[in-house]
């Protein structure tokens, strides 16, 4: 749920440059310009389950909130000998309990430090005003090179591997990425590590290597991570921006790298020569996070002053990069029209943030609406996606429904529809009282946003803030709405009015290359489906055209008829005016409930659980009003579980003010009784698109002043909300309107029309999932490898995609509501409340979101769950092997080993959890690292449903699939002598780490939200179980540790090795033809000992819920 809460916060407002991406392109764009990463560990997301969602919001980027600032809430820093003479007050929000503290070493470093309290890991990134804008011309990529090779070693740390380790022993993770003119490095690790972590990490920056040897490997992840990215749909748009771009312009630059520019000669001397160029300490700002007190942390960053201060000013790039005023269109799997304007830069506005404004204006009308009313679009979104100090990029990103364009005259109907908005916009803003009660509103949700952050910012934002603002500012920054400048934001609407700064790109699958150059005319390029330009290191094909005199008419002509139909956003009712906190004390009249402790809790079974908790909330304890307030304290600072109000309907509460939020998260879960079909499931996947088009309609004010609601309808149906507690429960009411039809009318916003033509809204959904299920397929091999091909291996109840999109065509919309009802009906609900809410509120709302799905008199279902079927590899060693034809050129290969343990111990998971930091680190250092093969590469423990398993992810080029199955096969082999050899020393690192790690307190109350709601919606109820886990862990030996490893991945292995082999790997580097040759390849190549797959005859497993994950 901390996810959730950061995005309600996203959406109140746009973010500075590169932190606000909200669609899939938008963060593969910051990616292109951008996030580089050079370890999984923060790419990688093995527990993500495949869902069916909308193409706009498949990846979102998780950033950091920004809004209002509090001048009173400060953290300070003590003058520091020699080295700051100035005290500088660090503006923080008013429940941050953290302490600050800001100082500039003697070679001109700047450094935060963050005393925190109560976290057991600790964190640190160093910002760097260096970029891919400052390399050189003759080695594009170098800067993103530079950002590898600063993680291979230093003259005090020359072993490849050695941070690595260190972060595995630790329990932490590092990660990187290079921007236009910034490169960012971070880590996280156990606090007790944070001395070594740091030294390392500061010899980064003091005398890297770049040995000769490290080069020619590492450039071959560099190019692995080009063949990954440049085969992906979404890098499209990316590239195009590059080759559109001023070619005297940096911005044109191929900035990632691949073997083509970087096995030139005399790379390694360029690379030296980069670093000594453009890193500088007076450039470099470093951030620092832990319990450690400041003046411990003071001590530790000393080193860092080593860093040579060669007084470098960054280099100046200005002036528009991009030339705009253009049509342009490209061959993509989707159909999209992108709007893109290019503005002046509003780095020295931050306290304005004039596009923030327009941004909420342009979201909060009725324009989307109108949009999707007339069936031009059936997504709407928009960000900043490209930003420095001279200019800012604006993106509108349009989904179309799944029919021809239409001669190209959509993109031009669409764009017309939008320019005459904001021509409305400029004036409805010339009403200055108006434009003044909207600024006084954006400020008010922007500081409470702020006054109430939850959770502490991502400590390489906060480094990059360093490194940008002032540094009492460095946390406010990204929140300052406090400048009304009316000038300002009409100057910024007139702008977006000239076409001269407008890009128009249609994307389309139709679209065809042809080597004939296409009429200069843009009413024959827009009916034209051929493309006259291809790029070869990008491979792409596009076409772009000047707007000649008759499309600027059509786009900028004013109509007043259309104009008269638009609404302007009207007074917010969500913002909430009590953030009191609440006392059990004065609600309840001086009783508290029980305190439950995890030994309690150990020896129970599941309905022993429930009865216990049960009746922690009804024998409430009895206290005089003083003592009452003491033992809240007691309780709220103690009490780690949740509360169950309502056996029967599962109902579970649990008040949690000590994060000092006056907010409320709620999660349902809803379960059926009887197995979907897939024409069922189809239509529930339908019905989910409806419904969130309706909560995106009728909450659209809630949404933008920091509320959250996140739907998801398949195989049960999952709701999580947030909303600050005084508007919650209206909040509630409305997200229940959107979801269940068959309410009385007047508590639903969705109506059932008796009609035999289906509803514009019903058609738009059946588009929105087609589209959704065809991002599927164009998702990186690695991530179809988990999220599609192995769960429909695994996974009786999976449905294929392929499968529900030969359905949607046949699902009527009167067909679409029976099923939904039937579902509905034979279902069973749990729900949980937790935050700034008393027991007697709770159970209210509790009683109110019962009645979303189940009517107050409807009979309540016996609460039995459907088994899960997992498949049993049972000793197996098997082969799956799959061409991938969907991407044309794709030289990528995946290999996918997963190794099944079996059902969840508590002895294995312990196990697992000393294991799993260091077998990741070998296995990225030895297959990554030392024999390249591929930039992708993870291994993560992962469960399916109730039965635990260890997979091994990689991607690359350099070895086929079938061949990299054995290599992992022999890493295996080397990592049972390693894990042999280890000693006691080595042994208790680990196994101290994976303790601190279980430890670590919930830092917000949508992490600690999240941790119990695991528990809850899989019916497992194990809430003791990280306490449990720290115990078996204190007896866990080394010997245990490897008699399970052998268990699992040597002498009693489960297994199968799933294989992705795309069209280029099979087509130029196999030189096969077709299908039928491809499997006659793998049959003449299985490993000895391995099979094919095949689902005869299997044996499976009867999972009666999910296992948890701690």
């Amino acid at each position: 749920m901390q996810k959730l809460r950061r995005e309600a916060i996203e959406r109140a407002k746009l973010n500075s440059a590169c932190n606000t991406i909200i669609s899939t392109l938008f963060v593969v764009l910051i990616t292109l310009l951008g996030l580089f990463i050079c370890d999984l560990s923060g790419l990688v997301q093995l527990d993500k389950p495949l869902q069916y969602v909308s193409a706009a919001n498949a990846i979102k980027d998780q950033i950091p909130e920004r809004n209002f600032i509090s001048a009173s809430q400060t953290g300070t820093l003590e003058p520091l000998q020699g080295q700051h003479i100035d005290k500088v007050n660090v503006i923080k929000p008013i429940i941050d309990n953290r302490d600050y503290r800001y100082l500039e070493l003697e070679n001109n470093l700047k450094v935060l430090l963050i005393h925190d309290p109560e976290s057991e890991m600790a964190s640190a990134a160093m910002d760097v005003k260096a970029g891919s804008w400052h390399e050189p011309n003759e080695y594009p990529g170098l800067a993103h090179f530079c950002e590898h090779m600063l993680f291979i070693g230093s003259q005090k740390y020359p072993q490849t591997g050695y941070f690595d380790d260190l972060m595995a022993k630790g329990g932490g993770s590092s990660n990187a990425y290079t921007e236009a003119q910034n490169t960012n490095y971070y880590f996280e690790i156990t606090v007790n590590h944070l001395g070594k972590a740091l030294d390392a990490f500061a010899h980064f920056f003091i005398d890297p290597l770049f040995s000769e040897d490290a080069v020619n490997k590492e450039r071959n992840a560099v190019n692995s991570e080009y063949e990954i990215d440049v085969s992906t749909e979404d890098w499209k748009v990316v590239n195009l921006f590059a080759l559109l771009a001023d070619p005297k312009h940096p911005a044109s630059r191929f900035s990632i790298g691949n073997n083509d520019v970087l096995a030139k000669e005399g790379v390694v001397e360029a690379l030296k020569k980069f670093y000594q160029d453009n890193y500088s300490s007076n450039i470099m700002s470093l951030a620092v996070s832990s319990r450690l007190s400041l003046n411990e942390m003071e001590k530790l960053v000393k080193v860092f002053s080593k860093i040579q201060n060669k007084n470098l000013i960054p280099q100046s790039v200005s002036g528009f990069p991009y030339q705009f005023g253009l049509l342009g269109k490209y061959k993509t799997e989707k159909k999209l029209v992108l709007l893109n304007w290019q503005l002046s830069g509003r780095e020295q506005f931050v306290h304005q943030k004039p596009l923030e404004l327009i941004d909420y204006l342009l979201n909060n009308g009725n324009l989307k609406d109108i949009l999707k009313e007339k069936q031009l679009v059936i997504e709407f979104e928009s960000s900043i996606f490209i930003e420095q100090s001279h200019f800012v990029n604006y993106i509108i990103e349009l989904t179309l429904p799944e029919q021809p364009l239409q001669d190209g005259n959509i993109a031009l109907e669409i764009t017309r529809i939008i320019n005459n908005y904001i021509q409305q916009l400029e004036e409805w803003l010339k009403d200055e009282k108006y434009l003044q009660e909207i600024f006084k509103e954006q400020s008010q949700i922007s500081k409470i946003n702020f006054e109430y952050m939850e959770g502490p910012q991502e400590i390489s934002n906060i480094a990059k803030s360093l490194n940008k603002y002032e540094p009492a500012e460095v946390l406010s920054s990204s929140f300052i709405m406090d400048v009304f400048d009316k000038d300002l934001i009409q100057k910024y609407i007139s702008e977006l009015k000239k076409t001269d700064n407008l890009l128009i790109l249609i994307g389309d699958d139709e679209f065809q290359f042809t080597d004939n150059k296409l009429k200069d005319n843009n009413k024959e390029f827009l009916k034209d489906k051929k493309l006259d330009k291809k790029s070869e290191i990008y491979r792409l094909e596009y076409a772009v055209q000047k707007f000649n005199k008759d499309t600027i008419k059509i786009i900028t002509q004013k109509d007043s008829k259309l104009q008269k139909q638009f609404t302007k956003p009207q007074e917010n009712l969500f913002i909430p005016d009590d953030l009191k906190l609440i006392s059990l004390c004065e609600s309840n009249q001086s009783k508290l409930p029980l305190m439950v402790h995890s030994e309690e809790l150990k020896p129970l079974d599941k309905e022993g659980k429930l009865n216990l908790l049960l009746h922690a909330g009804q024998d409430l304890q009895e206290f005089s009003e003083d003592q009452c307030k003491k033992e809240e304290n007691v309780y709220q600072k103690n009490n780690h579980y949740p509360i169950l109000l309502n056996k029967e309907n599962n109902q579970w509460w649990k008040v949690s003010t000590q994060f000092k939020l006056p907010s409320v998260y709620g999660a349902v879960f809803i379960q059926y009784t009887k197995p979907l079909t897939i024409k069922q499931f189809t239509s529930i996947r339908i019905y989910n698109f409806i419904s969130d088009e309706e909560i995106n309609k009728q909450l659209r004010q809630p949404l933008t002043t920091g509320y959250s609601v996140d739907l998801d309808m398949g195989k049960q149906i999952e709701i999580k909300a947030y909303g600050f507690s005084e508007k919650v429960k209206s909040f509630f009411e409305k997200i229940c309107g959107c979801i269940n039809p068959f309410r009385d009318k007047s508590k639903s916003f969705i109506e059932i029309e008796e009609t035999n033509e289906e509803s514009p809204n019903f058609i738009r959904a059946k588009q929105s999932l087609i589209t959704s299920i065809k991002d599927i397929f164009q998702m990186k091999l690695y991530e179809q490898s988990f999220q599609l091909y192995l769960p429909s291996i695994l996974r009786k109840d999976f449905f294929n995609p392929e499968q529900v999109l030969q359905q949607i065509p046949d699902i009527t919309e009167e067909q679409m509501f029976q099923d939904i009802k039937d579902i509905l009906q034979n279902s069973i609900q749990s729900s949980l409340l937790i935050g700034n809410i008393d027991q007697k509120n709770a159970q209210d709302l509790s009683a109110e979101l019962q009645t979303c799905i189940q009517e107050k008199e409807a009979e309540i279902q016996t609460p039995i769950r459907l088994p899960i079927s997992v498949l049993n590899l049972s000793q197996k060693n098997w082969v799956y092997a799959k061409f991938v034809e969907s991407d044309k050129g794709d030289l990528n290969g995946v290999t996918l080993n997963y190794y099944q343990i079996g059902q969840r111990t508590q002895e294995n998971y312990a196990l697992m959890k000393i294991l799993q930091p260091l077998l990741n680190s070998q296995a990225y250092n030895h297959l990554r690292t030392d024999l390249q093969l591929g930039y992708v590469v993870a291994m993560k423990f992962k469960q399916v449903s109730c039965i635990d398993g260890a997979l091994f992810l990689i991607q690359g080029n350099k070895e086929l699939p079938m061949k990299v199955n054995q290599l992992i096969e022999e890493f295996l082999l080397q990592f049972d002598e390693y894990l042999k050899d280890m000693n006691k020393k080595q042994f208790e690192h680990l196994r101290h780490s994976a303790i601190v790690e279980l430890r670590q307190k919930p830092q917000s109350l949508s992490e600690e939200a999240e941790r119990l709601w695991g528990y809850i919606s899989s019916g497992d109820y194990s809430f003791e179980e990280r306490q449990v886990t720290i115990e078996r862990l204190k007896s866990i030996t080394k010997q245990q540790v490897v008699e399970f490893y052998e268990n699992v991945f040597i002498s009693n292995r489960s297994k199968i090795s799933l294989q992705l082999y795309g069209e280029g790997m099979v087509s130029q580097t196999l030189s096969l033809k077709n299908n039928q040759e491809f499997d006659s390849y793998i049959q003449a190549n299985i490993p000895e000992g391995a099979s094919l797959f095949t689902d005869t005859e299997s044996l499976f497993y009867d999972c009666t819920n999910d296992v948890s994950s701690v």
